[in-house]
């Protein structure tokens, strides 16, 4: 990688990634719920996005408008609704961990869809980030079947964003960040609508207690997700980029068992042994980050 400072994205991310899903599970067990919460998210980020459209110099363009950022919007919109999903149904120190296959899919992704080959340290580093996630969910409670939806979730998410992420490296860098995001992300915002109908309550009924949760959640997952989209479309190296970004599986675990109880969150009585393996997990996390900067 030409510049490895623009890690530095992914690295924020990873952070900003780890604290929203705590706030917005917190939020969910208020009372948000699912769809609600994923209709604010992602208003969010689609309001957030849309001033960056100062920015883009060139005209508009017209009636060749490229599809591609809509088609990646697609699976983000997808990735988004399973993320939810398998934070609502498990914990977040399962399923944020186990979205870091992701890395695995945008390598193999890379090979059929950019140009640029992928190294072998960088395959290397997403089998070990598979390997660290997998190890992470050995063990945990004896609701297996809440589990296996968990796991089942968070993978349909990983495999999802790989393929938006993929998409906003190969096409992101022709249209320019200011305009490919803010397409991107309004795309999203837009389809969120079809969230509306299927509502329990309507968005004036979330409990009061929620939103102190909810907002700061949805802000912040906004933010993470414009850093990642920036790293891709401006400087590529999607496998790499997702390499770093898979640290918010350890860091949600170190959030977890340091101030996981502010948030009423009690996974971190997992046990000895799983804190044991999520140790290791995290080892073999920073070497596969260690690999990807050599």
């Amino acid at each position: 990688m030409d510049n490895p400072w623009i890690l530095l994205f992914p690295l924020f991310s990873a952070l900003g990634y780890a604290v929203s899903a705590l706030f917005l599970k917190k939020a969910m067990e208020e009372g948000a719920g699912v769809l609600r919460t994923g209709f604010i998210a992602n208003l969010a980020m689609g309001l957030i996005s849309l001033p960056f459209l100062a920015g883009h110099q060139d005209p508009l363009p017209g009636e060749s408008l490229p599809l591609t950022p809509f088609l990646a919007a697609i699976f983000f919109f997808a990735g988004q609704i399973f993320t939810f999903l398998a934070l609502r149904k498990g914990d977040v120190s399962v399923a944020t961990p186990l979205m870091g296959s992701k890395v695995v899919f945008v390598a193999a992704f890379s090979v059929f869809l950019l140009p640029e080959p992928v190294p072998l340290s960088w395959w290397l580093a997403a089998l070990l980030t598979f390997w660290s996630v997998w190890l992470l969910r050995i063990g945990r409670p004896a609701d297996r079947k809440k589990l296996m939806v968990s796991i089942l979730y968070a993978l349909l998410s990983a495999l999802s964003f790989a393929v938006c992420d993929v998409l906003v490296q190969r096409h992101g860098e022709d249209l320019g960040f200011h305009l490919f995001v803010p397409l991107l992300f309004g795309s999203v915002a837009l389809a969120s609508f079809v969230f509306v109908p299927f509502f329990k309550e309507p968005l004036r009924a979330i409990p009061p207690q929620a939103w102190p949760w909810l907002a700061p959640g949805a802000i912040l997952l906004a933010f993470q997700a414009m850093s990642m989209a920036f790293a891709l479309s401006t400087y590529g190296s999607a496998t790499a980029v997702n390499v770093v970004y898979s640290l918010r599986g350890i860091l949600s675990i170190v959030l977890v068992i340091t101030i996981g109880s502010y948030f009423g969150n009690s996974e971190k009585s997992a046990g000895t042994k799983a804190m044991t393996r999520r140790f290791i997990s995290g080892i073999l996390i920073l070497i596969a980050v260690i690999l990807v900067l050599v």
